[in-house]
């Protein structure tokens, strides 16, 4: 019995084989009346039975996903609540002035 993926390797085959004889055609190097533009389908079926015979599809062991363990995140409670909002980052703080939204932009360079 066959492991694999027999129907794909089949049309994966002939749409390779089918459309590698119309592209060497197109571009002149084979002319229409040449055997290879039935015999290169076949062949394409052949390979990709092989293929799909001898490559390992779906048995593949699942890897471990990453733990999470011993990453702390901080909760909105640990924030200090005041006139202005700031992010730590690596103990650098960064303040940021919230305005209201009906306010023009304060454009002076004070």
């Amino acid at each position: 019995m066959m492991k694999g993926h027999a129907l794909r390797g089949i049309f994966g085959g002939f749409f390779t084989g089918l459309f590698l004889p119309i592209t060497l055609w197109i571009y002149g190097a084979i002319p229409f009346a040449s055997n290879l533009m039935w015999i290169l389908p076949l062949v394409g079926i052949v390979l990709g039975l092989l293929m799909a015979a001898w490559a390992p599809f779906g048995s593949r062991k699942k890897e471990e996903t990453p733990s999470t363990e011993g990453v702390t995140y901080a909760s909105a409670g640990d924030a200090e609540v005041s006139g202005t909002s700031g992010t730590t980052l690596e103990q650098d703080t960064v303040d940021i002035e919230l305005k209201p939204a009906d306010e023009p932009p304060d454009t002076s360079d004070g």
